[in-house]
C-alpha cells in the first residue's frame, strides 16, 4: 500500500511539473522576443523578462505623447546594427528582427 502511495504521490507531481511548465512555456511565447530566444529560457528567466516587459509597458503609457504598444514591423531580412561612439571609443549593439 506504501508503494502505491508513493507511487500515486509521483504521478501527481509529474502532472503538477508538466503544467507548469507548459504554462511557463506559453508565457514565454508571449515575450515580444523571437522564439529562438524563448525556447532557451529557464523559468526564472522567463518570469524576470515578463515583470521587466509588463513594466515597461506600464511605463510607456506615460510618456507625451505615448508610446505605442504595438509591436514594430518586422521584416525578416531586417538586422538592425546601432552604432555609439563614446570619447572613449567605439562600443557596437546587435539587435535580431522578430521573425
Amino acid at each position: 500500500i506504501l508503494e502505491l502511495r508513493k507511487e500515486k504521490s509521483r504521478d501527481a507531481a509529474r502532472s503538477r511539473r508538466g503544467k507548469e511548465n507548459y504554462e511557463f512555456y506559453e508565457l514565454a511565447k508571449m515575450l515580444p522576443l523571437p522564439a529562438a530566444i524563448t525556447s532557451q529560457l529557464d523559468k526564472a528567466s522567463i518570469i524576470r523578462l515578463t515583470i521587466s516587459y509588463l513594466k515597461l509597458r506600464d511605463f510607456s503609457g506615460h510618456g507625451d505623447p505615448p508610446w505605442s504598444r504595438d509591436p514594430p514591423p518586422s521584416s525578416k531580412a531586417l538586422k538592425v546594427f546601432q552604432w555609439k561612439e563614446w570619447k572613449e571609443g567605439r562600443e557596437a549593439f546587435t539587435l535580431q528582427s522578430h521573425d
